[in-house]
């Protein structure tokens, strides 16, 4: 089983490189589109357009920083707080296999939330930093209930005792 958790982790770390490379060209796509809207629209005097271009940048930075410094720590932090061997017998194999899968999974998850979010500022919509956030709380909640219910359903079963 560790074949195959070290196969499918390898998969999501080249996701989450590709993830990373998009995040950076989309966030200079949308700095710098939102920078030539923004002096466009300060040429012609549409402040609320000038002060949504600047919310839109401002948010854009907040989610660059968030994807680089946040995600790492919070998959981290979460993953180091399922358990590692739930249960007893297979089951504890099962469960270390589990919780490196979602932990995984759930980075891929939230720099895929973050990415979404910067491309649609790129291609000049706004950042919707409430979505992106959103989605890594649905996250890390998924993985940390998927912790709890191993244990639960191999006492359940009467595997342990």
């Amino acid at each position: 089983m560790d074949n195959a958790l070290g196969i499918i982790l390898n998969v999501l770390r080249q996701a989450w490189v590709a993830l990373t490379l998009f995040i950076v060209t989309a966030a200079a796509l949308a700095m710098a589109a939102k920078t030539l809207s923004t002096l466009g629209a300060s040429a012609i005097g549409a402040r609320l357009m000038v002060w949504e271009s600047l919310a839109t940048i401002a948010a854009v930075i907040i989610l660059v920083v968030f994807a680089f410094v946040g995600i790492p720590t919070i998959v981290k932090a979460v993953s180091t707080s399922v358990p590692k061997s739930p249960g007893c017998g297979p089951i504890s194999e099962l469960g270390v296999f589990a919780s490196g899968l979602i932990a995984a999974i759930v980075g891929v998850r939230m720099m895929f939330a973050v990415a979404q979010t910067i491309g649609g500022a790129a291609i000049g919509g706004s950042a919707e930093v409430s979505h992106a956030l959103a989605e890594v709380v649905e996250a890390m909640f998924g993985m940390l209930i998927a912790s709890i219910v191993i244990p639960l359903v191999a006492i359940f079963l009467g595997v342990c005792s």
